[in-house]
């Protein structure tokens, strides 16, 4: 896949070994429904920023390895990274998933000193379904339903979101069994849970800065998810820069010559797409 090829444009820089930390348990209560993998630069530097990675698979399939390449980029270019695992439908249904995320990035903070890393310097990253998830932890850290009640800590908002074609308001998305299985019912049936998880409707003052990108030609999830964020955001005085990657699609986009044969899986792992990533996060989590 293309997006392997640009590892290359970071790894040049900073760190050029990564220390991994596979299969570590955040929550003892599921076991390995609920692990990550942590990517640490091979440095001896502390108070170093951190991204945690969300998956996506309709909420029902997919694992934590889809961002592994993209942990260890960061990791090279000295960021603490880690990508997470979460309960998956059937297993974890409504905002037992969104618990889950809270629990993992509770932890990945409660174990900053041991990463070298400032815990409130944390950016989350997810696509699709995870790019739902993280527009949830973005919004909902205060909401009582998704209140998680994990060892590490309370829900506590991460500093920056990246939310890669996310759902954003559930009200819009069309009927289908993966959205009712993940919800747990039709819009028509638990209406009130699909404005629970609706991060569109649980922006308030102190929601951290966005970043949103997003393809026009998205036949799985509308544009108009991530516009519609974008300009509700914006309403609040919250920081929302939205990329938009012309001809871009949900599964297959266009790699980084405009016709080119080779594709990239997503949005986010187009060039521009990494150039903006970048560029977020220095400007809101700081460059390591």
């Amino acid at each position: 896949m293309r997006f392997l090829a640009l590892l290359g444009i970071v790894a040049a820089i900073g760190c050029t070994n990564v220390i991994e930390e596979k299969n570590v348990v955040y929550d003892e209560r599921f076991g390995d429904s609920t692990a990550m993998d942590v990517y640490l630069p091979d440095n001896a530097e502390t108070g170093r920023p951190g991204v945690l990675w969300i998956h996506g698979g309709g909420w029902s399939s997919f694992h934590r390895d889809v961002h592994t390449d993209h942990a260890i980029r960061l990791a090279r270019a000295g960021y603490v990274s880690a990508t997470i695992d979460y309960r998956l439908v059937p297993e974890g249904v409504y905002t037992d998933l969104v618990k889950d995320c809270f629990c993992a990035l509770a932890h990945f903070r409660a174990n900053a000193d041991a990463y070298g890393m400032d815990p409130n310097r944390v950016a989350i990253a997810g696509y699709s379904a995870g790019g739902h998830l993280v527009s949830m932890l973005g919004t909902t850290y205060d909401l009582a339903e998704t209140a998680p009640d994990c060892g590490a800590g309370p829900a506590a908002p991460p500093n920056a979101v990246i939310s890669g074609a996310g759902i954003h308001d559930m009200r819009a998305m069309p009927a289908s069994s993966v959205v009712s299985d993940f919800v747990g019912g039709s819009k028509s049936e638990v209406p009130e849970r699909y404005d629970v998880m609706s991060p569109i409707l649980q922006i308030d003052t102190e929601t951290p800065p966005f970043l949103l990108i997003h393809g026009t030609a998205d036949l799985f999830v509308d544009i108009e998810q991530s516009e519609d964020m974008q300009a509700a955001l914006r309403v609040e005085g919250i920081e929302a820069r939205m990329l938009t990657i012309e001809g871009g699609g949900h599964i297959t986009n266009v790699g980084s010559d405009i016709g080119h044969s080779d594709t990239v899986v997503s949005s986010i792992d187009t060039p521009e797409a990494w150039t903006v990533m970048s560029d977020f996060l220095e400007r809101t989590i700081g460059a390591p």
